[in-house]
């Protein structure tokens, strides 16, 4: 790498850092309880979320893995980037409101502790806790990015990379919390979009390559025939070979926003009616930024197919390749800001699995102490839990996985699975029962497990697994309703939130 990229990483880096731990104090000024540490209830505007969320959803794996996968195999891997946010949005169509009011209206701090008091269940709360740890491989391939770049831009060895990252990372989340967490990830939202845009303006013009777009287009075919833009998939590709396997794709993104890091960040909203403009405004930005991934291929024609580097590796190469030394620092370091901007709601969400779902929730209730104490204990869990998930981050991402994308759906489709059914349609379908619920977090997650492991199926898409989970689950939601309920005779499970004296809060209307 370029002498002078290294020292400008080093400047621009020196500043986001101190620029993190500036916001980070902004959030402890804020945090007063765990509730503020959990979810910075009902403080920021639309936009502000819409940032955070489209930033948490554009993590490291849409910034490298994705630009990455696009340098390998070429224009078969753009259905990813492509159908993720359409996906992704239309699921937030179904969830966000309900969310948010009962947020508001009962309290719930985290997405297992929504889905125990909307069935009136601690075993699904509990099982949806112990699913959750899952998001540890979406944390591990954040630290991997992050050291990557680090090792790319600024010359220091893969393991100091991460060792950065977790205490960048760990003195602003331990501070302020989902308060941290969203200031931080609203600025780096900016940066984001950002790169995002450069990048596509890059690509749209050809950049680096002689004879601009249509110069660009030509390298592409000579240097990757089998994945020029002539070619929609890939055959036997178990990800991009065959519309159905891309179909599987879209629906196992159906879920993507009810994840615990995303989820509870509907309850920082500042009023349930602005959802309509979180929505609308989280659209245009989680469409923006996957753009990045254009960037892989037009890598492909600057770089060449066969250069000696890793396929994550392909963005900050690029950048250092095509633009001055100063302006490929600043978006190197940019770039790094979208794997930060997952890595902090990731965290925190894990801290709260331990703080929220079990201390406060299964532990306090059983045991005889004050609410003031419970409380400050609480608060002590949050903070001092997030060194010991930061530590088994860094231990487990030593050694780098091959790829970004596929290995931080390892976790994360297990979970997708598991709540599509109680959550996606439960959260709409009044009727939706207890026994449904059950059945459906447990069959559904079974089935990506089964379907991923080569256990008869020997399929090893998480994607396409993850797919099949979502369908079985929704699928088994609905049949066990139906069988387990008797509208017609009223024989309708009441819940918590079916029998709210003050309000309904199940409104079919986003």
């Amino acid at each position: 790498m370029d002498s002078q990229i290294v020292i400008y990483s080093w400047i621009f880096m020196g500043l986001f850092i101190l620029m993190m731990l500036f916001f980070g104090w902004i959030g402890l000024r804020k945090t007063k309880t765990a509730d503020d540490f959990a979810t910075a209830r009902s403080s920021y505007s639309p936009v502000v979320i819409a940032l955070v969320i489209a930033a948490g959803i554009s993590s490291g794996s849409t910034f490298m893995g994705m630009p990455g996968l696009a340098y390998s195999i070429g224009t078969p891997s753009l259905w990813y980037p492509l159908l993720y946010p359409i996906a992704t949005v239309i699921g937030m169509l179904f969830v966000a409101k309900v969310i948010k009011k009962y947020g508001d209206e009962f309290g719930t701090r985290t997405i297992p502790e929504f889905i125990g008091e909307r069935y009136n269940s601690e075993f699904l709360r509990i099982a949806l806790t112990i699913i959750s740890i899952l998001l540890i491989f979406y944390v591990i391939s954040q630290f991997v990015a992050a050291a990557t770049m680090f090792q790319t831009m600024m010359g220091i060895d893969y393991g100091l990379g991460l060792i950065i990252t977790a205490v960048v990372i760990g003195i602003y989340v331990f501070m302020g919390g989902s308060h941290s967490d969203i200031i931080t990830d609203t600025v780096q939202g900016i940066l984001m979009l950002l790169v995002a845009l450069t990048v596509f303006i890059c690509f749209a013009m050809g950049i680096g390559v002689n004879g601009g777009f249509s110069g660009m287009m030509q390298a592409i075919s000579t240097a990757k025939p089998e994945g020029n833009f002539n070619q929609l998939f890939l055959p036997g590709d178990k990800t991009y070979g065959s519309f159905w396997l891309v179909g599987l794709l879209f629906i196992a993104h159906l879920p993507f926003a009810i994840q615990p890091h995303l989820g509870n960040k509907f309850m920082a909203v500042k009023e349930g009616k602005d959802i309509r403009k979180l929505i609308m405004y989280c659209t245009a930005f989680a469409t923006i930024l996957p753009l990045m991934a254009l960037g892989g291929m037009l890598g492909i024609a600057v770089i060449g197919s066969d250069a000696a580097i890793h396929p994550d590796q392909i963005i900050p190469v690029l950048f250092s390749e095509i633009f001055p030394p100063i302006i490929a620092a600043f978006l190197a370091v940019a770039v790094l800001s979208a794997v930060m901007s997952t890595s902090d709601g990731l965290v925190v969400s894990l801290s709260q699995l331990l703080a929220n779902d079990l201390y406060r929730k299964t532990i306090v209730p059983r045991i005889n102490i004050s609410k003031e104490r419970a409380e400050r204990n609480e608060l002590l869990i949050s903070r001092y839990s997030t060194v010991l998930i930061l530590v088994a981050a860094v231990l487990l991402a030593w050694s780098p996985p091959e790829s970004l994308s596929i290995f931080l759906w390892i976790g994360i489709g297990g979970i997708m699975a598991a709540t599509a059914g109680p959550i996606l349609l439960g959260g709409l379908w009044e009727r939706a029962t207890k026994k449904a619920a059950i059945a459906s977090l447990l069959v559904g997650t079974s089935v990506y497990w089964i379907v991923y492991l080569p256990f008869g199926f020997n399929f090893s898409n998480p994607f396409g697994a993850s797919g099949i989970g979502v369908i079985v689950g929704l699928v088994v939601m609905y049949v066990v309703t139906i069988l387990t309920t008797n509208s017609s005779s009223g024989n309708v499970e009441k819940n918590r939130f079916s029998d709210s004296s003050n309000t309904k809060v199940l409104n079919r209307k986003v």
